[in-house]
């Protein structure tokens, strides 16, 4: 079939093909010229990612010999009756370093070797980039974070040390990398203030990276323990003019006691930064989720949940790592201290649901804590323009 024997007009087709999911484009893209180059086009392919409505949930599994990279269909997890079938990506012995625009980020090897990009639903896979380390030869352990410079249409990994006390002072270095058909690693400027990261990939949203970090408790010189009162904030890197900042936490929620106690953390939640709070054991307490309507703007911190304890609707030794929010208001978050188990919690009407079937990922449906999840959106990006 031609666009001629077609009579549909060329804006009503994209406007349909825009609603469809990306397995589905990949196979309409033989059905004529002019639909693969419209379905293969850069704007047709961005404009798609923004209309995503298949959002996937990718996890790595430390059950078998390596590690193992699978997906599923969040929806079928939320709504289906059935457990849901995992589809295996095979890309074993990767670590997951973030996603950005339906593109995952792996590293291989510890210390780390190399890092590729990998879209899970067209299968692309870029060139295998030999890491750089922020100290040269000397693999420190170091945080990272992937995301997408749009001013240069660029999509970028960084990496620095976990704190800026270097040998000669306050201060360092950090690493860049443009993910580009000639990949380049650059240096850039380290923040110069005192500092420690509590999360190792970054979480990217509104252009930027963003980690939960600490000032260095040497500061309370004054106490006898210097780790009784850390102050917590968020770490940012600008992805456009590749700079680091930082943002304060919701409501001065940012002293906690105890270097040991509850790190807040984060995670992109309605396409917004957001941050949860869960302090473990108290059951006067509750666990929390704030998120930020306007990127960069503290006084727009807005509280989205909260379940309180005492309540019984979870109880307060399950901590709970969120996942995703539906568009009707369903939550699907991870339980990391009750073996491993999925949870789904309607805040409109206060009910979770633990062990339903539709919980379950079909043929991995046994309880463990080897498994690691990062939801995303199904695209038909790849990091070459």
């Amino acid at each position: 079939m031609s666009q001629d024997e077609c009579d549909l007009p060329e804006g009503l087709i994209w406007e349909i093909l825009l609603w469809l999911p990306g397995r589905l484009l990949l196979q309409l893209r033989t059905v004529c010229r002019s639909w693969n180059s419209l379905i293969s086009s850069h704007e047709f392919v961005m404009h798609h990612h923004q209309r995503s409505t298949q959002p996937r949930l990718v996890y790595c599994s430390l059950e078998s010999e390596g590690i193992d990279f699978m997906q599923c269909s969040v929806s079928s997890l939320l709504y289906n009756k059935q457990p849901t079938r995992i589809e295996p990506l095979q890309m074993k012995y990767k670590i997951f370093q973030g996603s950005c625009n339906g593109l995952l980020c792996l590293c291989e090897g510890l210390p780390y070797k190399n890092l590729t990009l990998f879209n899970p639903c067209t299968r692309w896979v870029s060139l295998i980039v030999p890491f750089e380390y922020p100290h040269g030869d000397d693999p420190h352990p170091v945080f990272c974070g992937f995301g997408y410079d749009a001013l240069r249409n660029k999509y970028k990994f960084v990496t620095c040390s976990r704190t800026s006390i270097t040998a000669g002072g306050l201060g360092g270095r950090a690493k860049v990398c443009s993910l580009d058909a000639n990949p380049s690693w650059k240096t850039v400027d380290h923040p110069m203030f005192p500092y420690f990261t509590c999360c190792h990939s970054g979480t990217f949203v509104s252009g930027s990276l963003n980690w939960i970090a600490h000032d260095h408790p040497s500061k309370n010189k004054e106490d006898d323990d210097p780790f009784k009162l850390l102050e917590w904030f968020i770490l940012t890197f600008e992805m456009e003019t590749e700079s680091f900042g930082r943002l304060c936490l919701p409501r001065n929620n940012h002293t906690y006691p105890g270097f040991y106690g509850e790190v807040p953390s984060l995670h992109v939640l309605k396409n917004l930064l957001s941050i949860c709070f869960h302090p473990a054991y108290e059951n006067t307490a509750a666990f929390t989720i704030w998120i930020m309507k306007e990127y960069g703007v503290e006084k727009s911190w807005t509280i989205l949940l909260t379940i309180r304890f005492r309540d019984g609707i979870i109880p307060p030794n399950i901590w709970l790592e969120p996942l995703y929010i539906s568009e009707d208001d369903i939550l699907l978050a991870l339980g990391k201290f009750y073996r491993g188990k999925l949870f789904a919690y309607n805040f409109r009407i206060g009910k979770v649901d633990i062990s339903s079937n539709s919980l379950s990922i079909y043929p991995l449906s046994k309880l463990s804590n080897g498994r690691f999840f990062h939801g995303y959106h199904e695209s038909l990006i790849s990091c070459l323009p």
